[in-house]
């Protein structure tokens, strides 16, 4: 089974161009995995077909910056992870924007499951008074 590797880009490479290219790098090699970027870096947490195209991958990443001025690639670390994580195919870009959205509306169904387990509670409460106003009046 392939093992799963974080693969972290530092320098200036937080821009949208940089993520494009690379996006389209990994797709071109059948990387499946997704990119992100993190507070002082670019991340990628990747599964490589073979030891190959992982250094191929790296390789041409540092080469990105002779064919772009904006982007410097300072350093690229690596790191093998102790697990195998299965990615959609294809490398997948991941905004924060997304992240944001996605947490807002998990909020946002917290939110409304509280409100739902609330109503419920009172439901019930009520429920339990009528039977025992039920249970009095007609005990005799």
């Amino acid at each position: 089974m392939a093992t799963t590797y974080e693969v972290r880009i530092y320098g200036r490479v937080k821009c949208a161009e940089f993520i494009d290219k690379v996006e389209s790098l990994g797709r071109l090699l059948n990387v499946d995995g997704v990119i992100y970027i993190y507070k002082d870096s670019v991340r990628i947490l990747a599964n490589f077909p073979n030891e190959k195209k992982r250094q191929l991958f790296k390789e041409i990443i540092k080469d990105l910056e002779d064919d772009d001025g904006l982007i410097k690639v300072e350093k690229i670390e690596e790191r093998e992870l102790n697990v195998y994580i299965e990615f959609p195919k294809g490398l997948n870009k991941i905004s924060t924007n997304e992240l944001e959205e996605i947490n807002k509306k998990l909020d946002k169904t917290i939110n409304y499951l509280d409100k739902i387990s609330d109503a419920l509670e009172n439901q019930i409460k009520v429920s339990k008074e009528i039977r025992d106003i039920l249970k009095d009046t007609f005990e005799v």
